[in-house]
């Protein structure tokens, strides 16, 4: 696993939203966030997008305390697709390049894209992603500016389209499969299962949905046991911020999980 410890002897969360309980962060909540990541010792965080692109406020915010903000703003979405709450919808090319230049101009940590949906409660990927071109040119943009990207993709053939499009990091990654592990080896892709998310979740189903969400569970498990055995790098991202999901409970809960496949 990479960007575990910092420097100064604090964690990094590699994937946060800056929200509480699913809603946006307010202003007087903001000194509650930043002592629940201290009590944690969380001294760095990279936070996946809201519509608003709260996180360069609050980046400016935490520069005068001992945690590192590191944001994308706001995710780009297709038009229609998952993704409004986190950030704002695509259309174009136009729409591409003027985006990745308005959050170059923001000074934006990396890009984050959306190319699928989440895991429903059946068990499915909802709708949402992109074209495999409309995708590559994201990358080609983010890319040609120094910005890396982070894509939040679930489902095998959208996994491997993410991959061919060029990405740097894949988010979640769920239904992921040995011949995208080995690609990302091949490319240095990184990966951030957000494990424990996908616990949680499966947590507040009954039944038959429970057992279904298990199951995709324990398939996740065995694919992070494969990468390690392939040398993929696996970054610790909680996922915190969604609903029942609590910032540094959720990163300790997610690095046990991890330690212990990679023990």
């Amino acid at each position: 696993m990479e960007n575990t410890k910092l420097k100064e002897s604090g964690y990094t969360d590699r994937h946060i939203h800056l929200f509480m309980e699913g809603q946006p962060l307010t202003a007087s909540e903001i000194d509650r966030f930043t002592k629940i990541l201290l009590e944690f010792n969380i001294k760095e965080i990279y936070d996946m997008g809201s519509r608003d692109g709260l996180g360069f406020k609050i980046r400016r915010y935490l520069e005068h305390t001992p945690i590192t903000l590191r944001t994308c703003g706001y995710a780009l979405y297709r038009e229609g697709g998952y993704g409004s709450f986190l950030g704002r919808p695509v259309k174009d090319r136009d729409d591409i390049k003027r985006h990745i230049d308005e959050l170059y101009r923001r000074d934006a940590d990396f890009i984050k894209v959306i190319n699928s949906g989440i895991i429903s409660t059946e068990g499915r990927v909802t709708e949402g992603g992109f074209s495999e071109e409309e995708l590559r040119i994201i990358v080609e943009e983010a890319h040609e500016k120094g910005l890396k990207v982070f894509c939040h993709v679930s489902s095998a053939e959208r996994i491997i389209e993410a991959i061919n499009a060029g990405v740097d990091s894949v988010e979640h990654g769920f239904f992921m499969t040995e011949e995208a592990l080995h690609m990302m080896k091949e490319r240095d892709v990184t990966w951030t299962p957000t494990i424990y998310a996908l616990v949680c979740f499966a947590n507040t189903l009954d039944g038959r949905k429970r057992e279904i969400l298990e199951g995709i569970v324990r398939n996740h498990i065995k694919m992070v046991s494969l990468s390690k055995q392939l040398g993929v790098r696996i970054n610790i991202g909680s996922d915190s911020g969604a609903s029942g999901i609590r910032h540094g409970v959720a990163f300790f809960e997610e690095k046990k999980i991890l330690f212990h496949l990679f023990k």
